[in-house]
């Protein structure tokens, strides 16, 4: 069995929830624009397997900005992983990089923002179902464990849309007071850390992807710094307004400066 079409029309949610409804074996292929695909493949209710042509954060870069990889130990297990067929991850985890349970919760970080770039580009994307016998069984996480963070997510997505008005894209810090410390000082401590993500550069969900907060907590404090004006579409900086982009470093400066 077979089926494709425009997510348009039926969505990332709608496809996870046929999979897990029915309890199929297969995989649901995601094609989007400049080419990136993310293929999801699913067995028995349960997603074992996710590939993504451009991760947001591959797994050694996440590991190395967690501490837990240097440069030159993540390029030699890459090495290996060539050489002796091995997954980089059963790797990390023999090695003692990272114990089982970390590398779970790392692997499902990383398939939920390959699944919320998917669901943030539905309007432009395309899918292939197929279902039948599949070899990809990296992982056994039950589909419905993301199919509510998926559907929270999307709620708050539409209120962020709704808040910052027509436009798309990437986000910014938009504030046109001479002094930073003024404009966080009023802020939570949460909503800094959310903002020093926010660099002109990420979209909504590419910004879920590097918060330290869930992506539906991460999406609702975007939420409040829109209604606060606090951030916009990174689009809206060329049109003479005072809003700019501050980058990650410089948003932690001036929150240390402003006692946050």
């Amino acid at each position: 069995m077979a089926a494709q079409g425009s997510l348009a029309t039926l969505g990332v949610a709608e496809l996870l929830q046929v999979a897990a409804f029915f309890r199929k074996i297969g995989s649901l292929r995601l094609r989007f624009e400049h080419g990136r695909t993310i293929t999801v493949y699913f067995q028995d209710g349960f997603l074992s397997g996710l590939t993504d042509s451009s991760r947001v954060w591959p797994l050694g870069e996440l590991l190395g900005s967690m501490g837990r990889l240097s440069e030159l130990d993540k390029q030699r297990l890459l090495t290996d992983s060539k050489t002796r067929g091995k997954r980089l991850g059963q790797l990390l985890v023999d090695e003692g990089h990272i114990t089982r349970d970390e590398m779970e919760r790392v692997l499902r970080r990383l398939i939920m923002q390959s699944l919320l770039y998917a669901v943030e580009n539905e309007r432009v994307g395309e899918f292939d179902l197929h279902v039948g016998a599949v070899s990809q069984t990296t992982v056994m996480f039950p589909i419905t464990d993301f199919l509510i963070e998926i559907t929270s997510a999307v709620d708050e997505l539409e209120r962020l849309r709704g808040c910052l008005g027509p436009g798309s894209g990437p986000l910014a810090v938009a504030t046109g007071s001479p002094l930073e410390e003024e404009v966080l000082r009023g802020l939570s401590y949460r909503q800094v850390q959310v903002l020093a993500h926010v660099d002109g550069e990420k979209t909504p969900m590419e910004v879920t992807a590097t918060s330290p907060l869930s992506p539906t907590e991460t999406l609702r404090v975007l939420v409040e710094l829109a209604r606060c004006s606090r951030v916009v579409w990174a689009s809206r900086l060329g049109d003479g307004s005072p809003a700019r982009a501050l980058g990650h470093p410089e948003v932690e400066r001036v929150a240390s400066a402003a006692g946050l």
